[in-house]
């Protein structure tokens, strides 16, 4: 009896090592992404209207190469994911525009140049675990790299943000044979006396597996799914006053490898 308990252990963790086996899902992806939304920027705490980034020229949709990727450990699964999202265009401006002591004016005529583009790292922990149905929350953080550049043809404004922002998530998934379907939504709002900020993430994704998908065995699906990244700031800088809502939505497509 004694004999046999070394290979009973032995068993046992091996049972454990096999249920803990992590799992990792690459998305390379190209996602179709629209900018909609609205900012204004002034001096010396001056009001000034807000300029839609449609009156800009700045509402034509791109396509950006992104990817994520998922890894499955245990009843945790951790997301990384890459976002970006550039767009110009050519308007008037509906307000004036003021940074750094330049200013110009409304009714000038204007190039924009603008990329929002964002990291991020989740983590979330399932409180509903299983195999056809999952339910998880979590935190994480965004990174964002906001940059932007005017010009009336005189004058220059550049814009530029680089901010990480912690988030709370939540996690929701279900498969259907080959099928499977997800959302990842995360998010918060921030204030600091008349500073505000908020963030929404929201990335639904349906996959649909050609092969593979025995666990532990190489998988392919092709992808397909709606991803939407909302800012709204409101925040004094040096006497330098921004007030901008912007969001980068669209649909994405590309493929899952897993393993």
């Amino acid at each position: 009896m004694l004999a046999r308990t070394p290979s009973l252990f032995v068993s046992l963790l091996a049972l454990l090592a096999a249920c803990s086996a992590p799992r990792v899902d690459v998305i390379p992806r190209v996602q179709h992404a629209a900018l909609g939304g609205s900012f204004a920027a002034n001096s010396g705490g001056i009001a000034s209207a807000s300029n839609d980034v449609d009156d800009l020229g700045l509402g034509e949709s791109s396509d950006e190469f992104g990817g994520r990727a998922d890894l499955v450990l245990g009843g945790s699964t951790f997301t990384f994911a890459y976002s970006p999202a550039s767009f110009s265009g050519s308007g008037t401006l509906n307000g004036d525009v003021s940074n750094n002591g330049t200013t110009i004016p409304a009714g000038s005529n204007v190039t924009t140049d603008l990329k929002l583009d964002m990291g991020s790292v989740i983590w979330t922990h399932d409180f509903i675990p299983g195999d056809a149905f999952e339910v998880g929350l979590g935190l994480g953080a965004h990174w964002i790299d906001f940059h932007s550049t005017m010009t009336d043809g005189v004058n220059n404004l550049t814009f530029d943000q680089s901010v990480p922002v912690p988030v709370l998530a939540l996690r929701g998934g279900a498969a259907f044979g080959p099928f499977d379907v997800s959302a990842l939504l995360s998010g918060i709002e921030l204030k600091d006396g008349s500073d505000k900020a908020t963030l929404f993430d929201a990335d639904l994704m349906a996959r649909w597996r050609f092969f593979g998908g025995v666990a532990g065995a190489l998988s392919g699906s092709l992808v397909l799914g709606w991803h939407t990244t909302q800012t709204k700031v409101d925040y004094t800088d040096s006497g330098d006053h921004v007030d901008a809502d912007f969001d980068v939505t669209g649909v994405y497509y590309g493929l899952s490898v897993g393993f």
